[in-house]
Formats: structure tokens, sequence, C-alpha cells
């Protein structure tokens, strides 16, 4: 069988999986929700400390995503320093640049990951993430800091050892991941407003009062392709649910940054892995970080099985769009690069 006709079958049997799990997760997710929620979300409650499983991966589980800012920008600081058409002092000022951009994604990813624990601590949505109170949380910025300065460290020195050959491949996988993890995102949050679904948890909440339940509750219950948008304030949201992030449950942000591990099977391509093996590993890990963290996102009640599904797939076909115009054919982008330069 050809290449071509290999990629087509691909194609083809990507398409009927996603549809007969979204036809399905279409009849299914309240049901779905209602299981996997019974043990871990109590009645009339929208956070839950009773799944270690569901709050580690809220607190987790969107990393991934600047993880891969992260790595992308190493693997540019050095593609940058090691430029040789280039002066020095552009050379090393554009590297600086990728530089504190690696740093900026690790303290956004130590920033994010103290919001979820602060929030869960404390049962006060946001007071972390929104530096509500950075007065009292003074010594927390120092750590944050502290750590993602280790992170940016770390991340250097693991992409400092590569060949010439292959930081010139590595430049295809930064280019691709960057671009694929900013398409996703967009995609994302493009979607998210319009739609407007309420969360399982926020339903939850709203059941408890008479008054609330016949407009908020599970009678209030809709189907991720119905679109309603904003229809209440974020006061409104704030007043009753206690955050303001009731209406964004289609599709899920955490299961679309966990999909920034996809970018592994690019490295098999710049780095011309050839054990079957390790080549194996580099799409099943991917695969299996993003389903625990769809799961995990379920079982807090914070997204139904079709809001993961979608945000995971979307990440995921990014990742392979972006893959075959900058990896598989990046010869060409990369000569319009260095040209340019």
């Amino acid at each position: 069988m050809t290449r071509k006709k290999r990629a087509w079958l691909s194609v083809v049997l990507f398409v009927v999986i996603f549809a007969g799990l979204l036809i399905t997760a279409t009849f299914t997710d309240l049901q779905v929700s209602q299981i996997l929620t019974s043990k871990a979300l109590a009645a009339h409650t929208y956070l839950t400390n009773a799944s270690p499983f569901g709050v580690a991966l809220e607190a987790l589980g969107s990393d991934p995503v600047y993880l891969a800012f992260a790595f992308a920008f190493s693997l540019l600081f050095w593609y940058c320093l090691r430029k040789k058409n280039m002066p020095a002092v552009p050379k090393t000022l554009l590297a600086c640049v990728m530089g504190v951009c690696a740093m900026i994604a690790n303290y956004v990813l130590v920033d994010d990951t103290m919001g979820y624990i602060e929030e869960h601590l404390t049962g006060e949505y946001g007071a972390f993430v929104e530096h509500e109170q950075l007065a009292n949380h003074a010594w927390l910025m120092v750590i944050v800091i502290v750590v993602a300065a280790l992170l940016t460290a770390l991340l250097l020195l693991a992409t400092k050892n590569f060949n010439e050959a292959q930081t010139e491949r590595l430049f295809a996988v930064a280019v691709a991941t960057l671009v694929f993890l900013v398409v996703s995102t967009i995609v994302l949050h493009v979607i998210k407003k319009p739609v407007g679904r309420v969360r399982f948890r926020a339903m939850n909440v709203a059941d408890a009062d008479p008054a609330l339940a016949d407009a908020y509750g599970f009678s209030h219950y809709a189907r991720w392709f119905e679109h309603h948008g904003q229809w209440i304030t974020k006061d409104q949201m704030l007043a009753m649910f206690g955050t303001t992030d009731a209406l964004k449950s289609f599709p899920s942000g955490h299961t679309n940054a966990a999909g920034a591990s996809y970018l592994m099977p690019m490295l098999n391509d710049a780095l011309r892995i050839k054990n079957k093996g390790v080549r194996a590993l580099m799409w099943i890990c991917p695969v299996v970080i993003t389903g625990l963290v769809a799961v995990s996102r379920i079982i807090v009640g914070a997204h139904f099985f079709s809001d993961v599904l979608v945000g995971g797939t979307c990440a995921f076909v990014c990742m392979i769009v972006s893959r075959e115009i900058f990896v598989c054919r990046g010869a060409n982008v990369k000569a319009m690069f260095d040209k340019e330069a």
C-alpha cells in the first residue's frame, strides 16, 4: 500500500471513529457525567476535593500546553544562537527573546497550577489566578518565579546538546508546535463563548435552589450543538455559582491543553527515531495523557463527554495539519525562513 493510500485510510478511519464517539456522546453526555461524578461531586456543590485524581489533574491538566510553548521557545533559543548567517548581536538578542518567552510560559504554568491548588484549598474561585490577593501571597509569587526560572534552565539544558542537523530539524518542530498550539487555542475560545454551554457542576449547584432549578438546574441541560451564548451576566454567575466560568463547558480547555502533548510524535521525525517501540510510545503517551485529563474533567463535573472529545480532537487535528506543513514538508518553509533572514 502506498503512503498516499495509507494516509487516506487513516483519515477515513479517524473520521469514522470520531463521528461514532461524537454521536454516542450526543445521546449519553448527561448519563456519563452522572455516573462519573456520583462519588466525586457532592450534591449542590461546584468544587470537589473528594477525588484526588480529579483534583490533581484539575491543577496539572493544563500544564502540557505551557510546557509545549516553553519547549518550543527553548529549541528556538538554541537555533537562533547557533545561526551562522546572522550577525552576533542580532542573533544573541533574538535568542534572549526566545529565552524570555520560555520563561514566561513556565511562569504561567506554575502560576496556573498554584491557582488551582489555592482554589481547592480555600474554596475561593480565582483567588490566586486572578491576583486578587497578591499582597497576602508575595512569598508565593517569589516561589512561582524561582520555580519558573528553574524549569526554564532545565529545558534549555535539555535542548542544548542536539547536533547541527538535529537543531535544523527541531526548528521545524518548534514552528509547528507554536502554530498548532496557537490555532487550537484560538479555535477553542472562538467556540466557547457563543455556545455558552452550562457546566454539569454549575447545574449541580443551581439544582439545590428551587428558585434557580427551573432556569439553571439540570432541566436546563443542553446538548453540545445548542448555542445559547452568555445568557446570564458575570455578576449573576458569581452570585449563583461563585465563579464566572459556569457557561464555558464546550469544548474542554483542559483537554485541549493536554493535547499539546501531541508534539511528541513530531520528535520522531525530527530526531529520526528508528526504534518502533520508542516511536509507538511517542504516540501512545500523548493519547494517554489527553485521555486521563479528559476523564478527570468529567469526574469533577467541569465538562461532559462531548466537551472533552472535541477539545482533545481539536488539538490533535491542529497538530496533524501543522506537522504535515512544517515538519513533513518543512524543507521549503525552512528555506523561506533562511532566505528572509
